[in-house]
């Protein structure tokens, strides 16, 4: 190889090294839009626990998860959970039962700190038991919680 040649696959790489950077760079999830809702939230899993279960994710590095009492959880909408987060007061970790000016019965808000791990991962107390692990894709997110066995993946979509 000649040095014209050389110089022309280095140049060739630097750029295609630049271009993939630049493309995982804006990769990283939009966690902060919409909220994330418990796939079978209208299933087995709502009926069985009692409530079905959504979480949103704050720019200033707080998290609430809602519970909301099954069945009346499948009366609501989108925009009307959109409006219970608006109105969780998140100042301190908390568990807070209320109607928040939306919703007809109580909910629980819990809220807490979280911290992101990886560009894709966010890890914050959601039990007690131990910190929870939650990996965001694109729209969906598994939150990934210890079990005496083994963990316990739940799987949530993004409402945008």
């Amino acid at each position: 190889m000649n040095r014209r040649t050389t110089t022309l696959l280095v140049a060739m790489m630097l750029l295609c090294c630049g271009w993939l950077s630049a493309t995982n760079a804006t990769e990283q999830p939009d966690i902060y839009s919409g909220y994330y809702s418990r796939e079978g939230n209208d299933g087995i899993a709502a009926k069985v626990s009692g409530s079905s279960l959504y979480i949103k994710f704050y720019p200033d590095q707080w998290v609430v998860m809602l519970y909301v009492p099954y069945p009346y959880s499948l009366e609501l909408k989108p925009d009307a959970l959109k409006k219970v987060f608006a109105n969780v007061e998140r100042k301190n970790s908390a568990y807070i039962r209320n109607r928040f000016g939306v919703l007809k019965e109580e909910a629980i808000a819990h809220v807490e700190r979280f911290g992101m791990t990886k560009e894709n991962e966010a890890r914050f107390e959601c039990d007690g038991m131990a910190p929870c692990q939650v990996i965001f894709d694109g729209d969906t997110m598994d939150m990934v919680k210890a079990g005496i066995v083994s963990n316990h993946i739940i799987r949530f979509r993004r409402v945008k």
